[in-house]
């Protein structure tokens, strides 16, 4: 074999896929990368980078799926990042999956042109371009005639007039301003349902199954080991692997219906018809699934919000997602509501989501204007076809963004409940003299603010843990709580405490103005580990990570020392 034809067979070929959003670009790539990808940012943007490869007929190729863009102009991130690498990093081949649009008016790319036809050919060109006026609309028209013309003579059509007839219909009514805000509800809460039915069982047969399994091996080998070693195990290493696990299995079931609605093409309808309402608070339509998922789970909120295309619009929803209450929220604010406060516990709800709405436009506002600073875009998207869903397509979708939270979320949420673990073990295995404790003494001063004493602040950090530790933590500290050395254990000990028991000690010691406090902070503060560590592993960035955690911790602070104020003149 000669030397020439070794290195043509060496040659690692670079194939870019260029295209609209929405248009099969992922599919292509996924199709023809399977395993072999990888994930991550553009350098020094905040656009993800998808690139994989696989090998044909003895040749290598790499496979660069570029952001989606509806033109090469500079108007956004994304298609600055296409045109840069079109041209910087010279691909050998570019896969237009659909027509890139226009280049006219960008003015990057006329000198660029200029530079590459040669003065001549680029006079030339002004020529003719000069002559038609509607030189867009002419070469618009051409395009579609050729597009036509070959797709009239290389398709052949079953007989589906009638499909296509209901599928016209039916979208008529899935778009409609009114009625397709009902139907696309419908939707939702279907697939919230058909993520619940997938994830739940098996995010409880590890909850419920493997844990107790693994923590009861651990407890036989460790029987004569230190105390120490034995809660390490079992409450700290376990349960920070199971919660992570346990995360893990209900995410993949909450991608695969996110994967599901953008491949059979109902996503994009999703986004229309809500539009107009997300666009009050600043946000687009792509916006809204993301919120209403966040009411089942903030986790399958964060998750959701992979449907938009914009970073920015993308950024601001992952933050604000947190800010609506998931279900394990309800069970703490019903309990304590209806403890203090009895029939009148309706019109806590009330207050609450008044609050909630504020906090969003505030939320929005603040960010879009001092922090993740840039235009508002408004929606500019395609409604392609309905299509029967492809189940591997589906499955390679899911699986790469499994892939993506193993790397990054998995290992915060663990490593954070073995150190949320250290905090409420140590020093002595007593909950109520560790450093965790000593943590709610030394905010004391902030808790006195709010009607606290270091208690129910300990309740607080003990929730960044799992909401429903809240309760099982101010059980443990004022001693009513069995069979648990620390926190992390405390959430998954059976029959830890008995509710009345609990109520009966929290009207003693806590006064409505406190439980009232105590409710708003508690309803807005930091989301759990799996929220926290899914934002992590969406952002890629620490940095976001910490400021929206910050972010929600002052909230929570401002929320409860309103509603204590306004609690004292009330009762």
């Amino acid at each position: 074999m000669s030397t020439q034809v070794l290195e043509t067979k060496q040659k690692i070929y670079t194939i870019a896929l260029a295209g609209q959003p929405n248009t099969g670009k992922s599919t292509i790539f996924n199709r023809l990368t399977g395993a072999n990808q990888h994930v991550g940012n553009w350098p020094g943007k905040t656009v993800e980078k998808k690139e994989g490869a696989y090998k044909y007929d003895g040749g290598s190729y790499k496979i660069v799926d570029l952001p989606g863009t509806y033109s090469l102009t500079a108007n956004s991130l994304e298609e600055i990042i296409t045109r840069d690498f079109i041209i910087k990093e010279e691909p050998d081949v570019v896969v237009v999956v659909v027509d890139a649009s226009q280049l006219e008016g960008d003015k990057e790319i006329i000198e660029v042109m200029k530079d590459s036809l040669g003065q001549v050919k680029w006079n030339t060109v002004e020529r003719i371009t000069g002559e038609n006026g509607s030189g867009a609309l002419i070469v618009a028209d051409s395009r579609y005639k050729w597009i036509q013309k070959i797709l009239t003579s290389a398709v052949k059509r079953p007989d589906r007039e009638k499909t296509l007839a209901m599928r016209s219909k039916f979208d008529r009514v899935a778009t409609h301003p009114i009625w397709g805000k009902f139907i696309a509800l419908g939707v939702i809460i279907i697939a919230l349902m058909g993520a619940m039915i997938i994830g739940f069982p098996l995010s409880m047969g590890v909850m419920s199954g493997l844990m107790p399994m693994a923590i009861g091996g651990a407890n036989t080998l460790l029987a004569s080991a230190p105390a120490w070693l034995n809660s390490m195990f079992t409450d700290g290493i376990i349960v920070g692997v199971g919660v992570a696990t346990a995360m893990f299995v209900f995410l993949m079931a909450v991608f695969i219906v996110i994967g599901f609605l953008e491949d059979v093409g109902y996503m994009p309808r999703l986004a229309y018809v809500f539009d107009r309402s997300m666009h009050r608070m600043g946000l687009h339509g792509k916006s809204f699934m993301p919120f209403m998922m966040s009411l089942t789970c903030n986790i399958a909120g964060v998750l959701g919000a992979r449907v938009i295309d914009s970073w920015r619009q993308r950024l601001i929803t992952m933050i604000m997602g947190p800010i609506i209450p998931c279900m394990a929220m309800w069970g703490v604010v019903s309990f304590i509501g209806i403890l203090f406060f009895g029939v009148n516990a309706p019109l806590i709800v009330v207050a609450l989501l008044i609050v909630m709405v504020f906090h969003l436009f505030l939320t929005s506002f603040l960010l879009r204007r001092f922090v993740v600073k840039g235009e508002q875009t408004g929606l500019i998207m395609d409604l392609p076809p309905y299509h029967k869903p492809n189940f591997k397509t589906i499955w390679e979708y899911t699986w790469t963004h499994g892939k993506a939270f193993l790397k990054r979320g998995f290992t915060l949420i663990a490593v954070v409940s073995f150190f949320v673990w250290l905090l409420s073990y140590l020093p002595n295995g007593n909950i109520e003299t560790s450093f965790l404790a000593s943590t709610g003494k030394f905010l004391n001063p902030i808790g006195k603010l709010m009607g606290f004493d270091w208690r129910l602040m300990v309740a607080l950090v003990a929730a960044v843990a799992s909401k429903e530790a809240a309760l099982a933590s101010l059980a443990i500290i004022y001693g009513i709580g069995q069979g648990a050395s620390s926190i992390t254990g405390a959430i998954f000990a059976s029959g830890i405490y008995e509710h009345a028991a609990l109520g009966s000690i929290l009207t003693q010691a806590i006064t409505p103005a406190a439980a009232l406090a105590f409710i708003f902070a508690f309803f807005f503060s930091i989301p759990c580990l799996g929220t926290v560590g899914v934002i992590y592993s969406e952002t890629k960035s620490l940095k976001w990570t910490v400021g929206a955690s910050a972010y929600y911790t002052v909230s929570s602070l401002i929320a409860g020392i309103l509603a204590y104020n306004v609690g004292l003149l009330i009762f």
